[in-house]
């Protein structure tokens, strides 16, 4: 069977010709026409997992710092102020195992410094949603921007 013969008798027709059109077929809203193209998750929990594994090939034991970087880091800790904006790598532990965990690189205001607990206070995120995030001497690995 041609196209022509099954569908002749619309083929040539336009859609604003029939009166009682959208009487028939009313518009989508653009709410409804939006679901359509939404995203979803076919495996639920698959990203999460993966992140989990992924960090699973990131987390490294911890590197012990030459007598020169540890003179330098110690230089710059000795230069930052309270409000000054830094951008540091540190060590994170993984659950308690002092040895093996993940090196992480954080932005952000410098809040505090304690010299007698060892603990350098930085205020991380915007005014909405700040954290601050206690970070000891013994796991920085690199100080910029000071």
């Amino acid at each position: 069977m041609l196209v022509e013969e099954k569908y002749g008798d619309i083929i040539d027709k336009s859609w604003d010709s029939d009166p009682d059109f959208f009487i028939r077929h009313p518009r989508m809203s653009l709410e409804d026409r939006a679901k359509i193209f939404a995203p979803f998750a076919a495996l639920r929990g698959h990203g999460e997992r993966l992140q989990e594994e992924t960090g699973k090939l990131l987390r490294t034991p911890r590197v012990e710092l030459s007598e020169e970087e540890t003179e330098l880091l110690s230089d710059r800790l000795s230069r930052i102020q309270k409000g000054m904006d830094i951008t540091l790598t540190y060590f994170e532990p993984d659950h308690g195992e002092e040895d093996m965990g993940y090196y992480l690189e954080l932005s952000g205001i410098v809040r505090g410094m304690d010299p007698v607990s060892r603990v350098l206070r930085v205020e991380v995120g915007d005014e909405k949603g700040a954290l601050l995030k206690a970070i000891r001497f013994a796991d920085l690995m690199a100080i910029d921007r000071v």
